[in-house]
């Protein structure tokens, strides 16, 4: 008997994962995400071993059903019945098979989809270096994530070179979550450097006759030019594998469960918590200073030239007026500005300070000379502050150390107390997902016993009903038991936990009463 099953269910979970696999791979094969031949067939495989999750128990339900059907019809069940054969132990080879493919199936799951998961959305973005070509040879802006690059044309390396491209005529801009841009670049030329390290693919920048906009605190933004540069960091294309939880197995998912700051959305929001923090430090010491000793110093990167900003205070990076100003030459010339109004604009970089600005407007230069004069703003860019103390927050790696420190600094800083209850949101949401991801896989793993006793349970006791019909008092409670197990996951992920688990797991309880009230039927007749 349980020959006879095991052959009918490996004819059709052959073809039922086949033509699952199909049908999963209809949206990737018309999204021209995929760039080649090989990316495709790459696909259609990879897709095959995920597919075996919903397959498995409808083919295992399938194959009891049919077969056994035909035994009972043929009065085989009666016959071992009369010769002492009780069906407890019966069905003890349908409870046995299902309970192996369980636990196939919960390996699966568990283990062996997630990687393959990670393998088929590789295969959808084929190589993101590659779609970047594709995308300008057809003249169209390369999105990923909050980047998009533009250039008029590519140069791919030479033989040996693949990692490397050259761009002619060049724009790149990094966008808010309301679509606006933080910052752009464009330059004249540039050279473009791939690197792949743990899944993650970076892009190394050099450029010629560059112009770069980075927008401010306070909407306005830092215009800065150079006839070469790199960019400081390299740019990190977002991966689909480390951004999405399903393609991580139960051991990945506890891992991140328990270093937050490895989850990109995570990391993204203790970034900004860390980036606050380094601004109310580097804004309360200059306060500190301005306040003691009345005056600010500063050095300029560019021209060896040095600043003494006097004040009556700051608060919030503009100074106090009335503002004074003397720059002081190498040589030793003083100049004074008086302006009306005086800024220092900063630039982080992954909680880092980058870079110092000095904004000045409604300026009188020259003041008590001959010359003197009004302009309307003078930028200073590349300022080193002297004698500054601050508390560093940048070597600060665990989030729950940030969270302290932000819940000290809350009641002080509106911007840091946003912060961090956005970055314990993101911690709770990912709980929430891995709980959702863990006890979804589970539920799933479940349904290939359910499925099998039932339809074996009913395949003896309808005897005059016809195969078809009998397997399909199985599959319709069991595909409503497969979207409540995927329903309740996404109500797991949305915050609502109890309900979600509650949903989740109450299409198995009804398949098991199925189960337990067909049998004593069976039994009493």
């Amino acid at each position: 008997m349980l020959f006879d099953v095991l052959r009918q269910f490996a004819i059709t979970a052959t073809i039922l994962v086949i033509v699952v696999a199909f049908g999963a791979a209809i949206k990737p094969l018309s999204s021209e995400n995929l760039v080649s031949g090989w990316d495709t067939l790459k696909y259609l495989f990879l897709a095959i071993i995920p597919m075996l999750q919903f397959a498995l128990p409808f083919a295992g339900a399938f194959a009891a059903t049919i077969c056994l059907h035909r035994m009972a019809q043929d009065n085989e069940f009666i016959a071992m019945a009369v010769c002492g054969q009780s069906y407890i132990r019966l069905l003890a080879p349908m409870a046995f098979f299902g309970v192996v493919l369980t636990i196939i199936v919960a390996v699966l799951t568990q283990s062996i989809i997630p990687m393959f998961i990670g393998k088929m959305a590789q295969a959808i973005t084929a190589d993101l270096p590659k779609l970047l070509k594709s995308s300008i040879e057809q003249e169209t802006p390369f999105v990923q994530g909050d980047l998009v690059i533009w250039a008029k044309d590519i140069f791919p390396g030479a033989d040996g070179q693949e990692e490397r491209m050259a761009l002619d005529q060049v724009a790149v801009a990094k966008l808010d979550r309301d679509g606006s841009a933080s910052m752009y670049f464009t330059a004249s030329a540039a050279v473009i450097d791939i690197a792949r390290e743990n899944n993650v693919t970076s892009l190394s920048v050099e450029m010629r006759n560059t112009t770069q906009w980075t927008r401010s605190a306070e909407g306005a933004g830092v215009l800065k030019g150079a006839p070469e540069g790199r960019l400081t960091h390299e740019i990190n294309l977002p991966s689909l594998t480390n951004q999405r939880l399903t393609a991580l197995s139960m051991g990945d998912l506890r891992n991140l469960q328990e270093h937050p700051e490895e989850y990109s959305y995570v990391k993204k929001a203790a970034i900004s918590l860390k980036t606050n923090l380094s601004i109310y430090e580097f804004q309360t010491s200059i306060h500190n200073q301005v306040a003691e000793t009345g005056e600010l110093q500063c050095v300029s990167d560019e021209g060896d030239r040095r600043f003494v900003i006097e004040a009556d205070g700051f608060d919030e990076g503009l100074f106090v007026a009335p503002i004074r100003v003397t720059a002081i030459t190498d040589n030793g010339d003083r100049n004074v500005l008086n302006p009306e109004r005086a800024s220092l604009e900063t630039e982080f970089e992954l909680g880092v300070l980058q870079s110092t600005t000095l904004v000045m407007r409604d300026v009188v230069v020259g003041v008590g000379k001959i010359g003197e004069n009004q302009r309307g703003e003078i930028v200073i860019p590349s300022l080193q502050i002297m004698g500054l103390s601050t508390q560093d927050v940048s070597e600060v790696v665990s989030t729950q150390s940030l969270l302290q420190r932000g819940d000290q600094l809350s009641p002080y800083n509106l911007r840091i107390k946003n912060s961090a209850a956005n970055l314990r949101r993101h911690i709770v949401a990912l709980d929430n997902h891995v709980a959702g991801r863990i006890g979804q896989r589970w539920a799933v793993s479940m349904l290939p016993l359910l499925a099998i006793l039932l339809g074996s349970v009913l395949a003896i006791r309808y005897t005059n009903k016809m195969p078809l019909e009998v397997y399909a008092l199985v599959f319709v409670p069991a595909v409503i038991a497969l979207l409540l197990v995927f329903s309740g996951g996404q109500m797991i992920r949305d915050a609502n936990v109890g309900t979600g688990f509650f949903v989740m797991w109450i299409g198995n309880i009804a398949l098991v009463l199925f189960v337990i009230l067909n049998w004593l039927k069976l039994r009493a007749t």
